[in-house]
């Protein structure tokens, strides 16, 4: 039936698991397959793709490429080309 109006509503939920957040230490080293402690494009690139096939949506093929350009547009502060992990920003998240 209807729910009147002033009623509290309880909710279950049911967690069935936690995991780290994508700007995790985990996901940076995941990310920089030549461990050099910089995300390159390519390594950014490589893992969007790995992204996008577990998500296995369909996708237009200029959307890589948009949200590429933006990662680099909002993380590569001092425009080396790279993400440095105190760009990627590792330290400072609010996850949880």
């Amino acid at each position: 039936g209807k729910i009147p109006p002033n009623a509290t509503l309880i909710f279950e939920i049911e967690l069935y698991a936690v995991n780290k957040g994508p700007r995790s230490v985990e996901a940076f080293n995941q990310i920089d397959k030549d461990s050099d402690k910089k995300l390159s494009q390519l390594e950014i690139s490589e893992y969007l793709k790995e992204e996008f096939a577990r998500d296995g949506k369909e996708r237009h093929p200029s959307v890589h490429g948009e949200i590429l350009a933006d990662i680099f547009k909002k993380n590569d502060h001092d425009g080396d080309g790279f993400i440095s992990a105190k760009e990627y920003n590792v330290y400072q998240h609010d996850e949880l």
